[in-house]
């Protein structure tokens, strides 16, 4: 193993080290090529998963920038300056495409003193990218909810008018037929009207969405389209008003489903406490703890109480830590986004919710990248209970809003802002 080159010796490096505190290790340094030795390098353990900082002895050149340095290749012809490497490994990210060796950050530099520095700022990357979780303000809070209570209130003027396609009629057997036109008989208009998703704002319809009601026919390929009953939403800039049709829908794939809560559309029995996921060893005390906590940004405190694990990565981020070393600038950003996501969920509903031998199901994505991978939180099953956890995906899996966040109405109910006597609910 090479450990100097005309009189630069790692050991030089070493010393600087352990003058600035560090207890650097020596033995082989990572390689890619596995052709040729690897040289020595001095180990030195960094916050992160498997993080290192690795020196070692290598030739320099002049960088394109005065006063830079980089490694010089067989091929250049610019003189040579014996010198070091010190380069940041950690356990690379499911998506990244390179593997350990790979630096995710590296400095070429003639003197040991400055690798000590480089060294002593790397040492300090978590604490200096960590943020203190949080979430909306209460008064920002409030005002949406004042909003979306006045769009509820109201909402016994939307219209709710019914418009078949004879051709998508054409479509369902003489079964599948009389299921859908029992479905329109039953159909609860004041309570489609009342859970409408609204738009950010709260105030109003939100505009080109839709919300399956019901699969009347299923796909004839597992990743295929079903035949859906719909509520879909108006348009941009037209009149508040909502239309029941059909529709061929990918269900996996869409956030607003209601085929699981039938309370939502349609008459039959229901309960509020059912639809809030309240009774057994939910209480409605426990919710109301839950909820505060996951309001004030403590969602890792929030999830252990509803026996919800987590894996290392998501419980970091919701801590407010970096989730690694080369992704430690979107750090501010997936915080933020991730405790606003789980501000409004229900994780005591979240055991029922996810299914033994499937895949992850998206909650949200929390922003960046392109769409091959997105980084989001998932939720699947894991030893009898909901497991959540943070990764970069492109499945388009989305697990249903109405089985993992909190219904509105329990929100405006526990603030004071309706009453249970104002909640439309439908009748057997």
């Amino acid at each position: 193993m090479v450990d100097e080159i005309d009189g630069v010796c790692l050991p030089a490096a070493v010393r600087a080290l352990r003058a600035a505190g560090f207890d650097p290790v020596l033995r082989p340094a990572p390689r890619r090529s596995h052709t040729a030795p690897p040289p020595a390098g001095a180990w030195i353990p960094m916050p992160g998963e498997d993080a290192y900082a690795v020196v070692t002895v290598t030739a320099l050149a002049a960088g394109a920038t005065p006063g830079t340095w980089e490694q010089a290749t067989s091929s250049d012809g610019a003189s040579r300056l014996p010198g070091y490497r010190v380069a940041f490994h950690e356990c690379p990210y499911r998506t990244r495409g390179h593997g350990y060796a790979s630096p995710v950050a590296d400095l070429h530099t003639p003197s040991a003193e400055e690798v000590a520095g480089q060294v002593r700022e790397w040492s300090r990357w978590q604490s200096t990218w960590s943020v203190v979780p949080t979430t909306t303000p209460w008064a920002r809070r409030e005002r949406w909810m004042n909003r979306l209570v006045q769009s509820k209130l109201t909402s016994a003027d939307i219209p709710v008018a019914v418009d078949l396609d004879p051709l998508m009629v054409a479509l369902l057997d003489r079964d599948q037929e009389a299921a859908l036109r029992a479905d329109l008989d039953a159909l609860f208009t004041p309570g489609i009207a009342w859970r409408f998703p609204r738009d950010r704002t709260g105030a109003r319809l939100a505009t080109k969405t839709q919300v399956l009601l019901r699969e009347c026919a299923p796909p004839t390929h597992p990743l295929g389209k079903g035949l859906w009953l719909v509520a879909d939403g108006p348009a941009p800039r037209a009149e508040a008003a909502l239309t029941i049709r059909l529709a061929q829908v990918r269900g996996l794939a869409r956030p607003y489903r209601w085929d699981t809560h039938p309370e939502f559309w349609r008459t039959g029995p229901g309960t509020l406490d059912r639809l809030w996921g309240l009774g057994g060893e939910t209480t409605a005390e426990l919710a109301a703890q839950v909820t505060a906590m996951l309001e004030a940004g403590d969602a890792v405190t929030a999830l252990d109480a509803c026996g919800v694990t987590l894996d290392p990565r998501s419980r970091r981020l919701l801590s407010g830590l970096p989730d690694n070393f080369e992704l430690r600038r979107w750090t501010d950003r997936w915080v933020a986004n991730a405790c606003e996501v789980l501000s409004g969920a229900a994780p005591w509903t979240w055991r029922e919710a996810v299914t033994p031998k499937r895949r992850p199901q998206r909650l949200a994505s929390l922003g960046g990248f392109n769409p091959s991978r997105r980084p989001g939180l998932f939720l699947a099953h894991r030893k009898g209970t909901a497991h959540l956890s943070f990764d970069q995906s492109a499945s388009p899996l989305v697990l249903a809003r109405a089985r993992w966040q909190r219904d509105h109405d329990y929100d405006l109910v526990r603030h004071g802002k309706l009453t249970v006597a104002q909640i439309p609910m439908p009748q057997p």
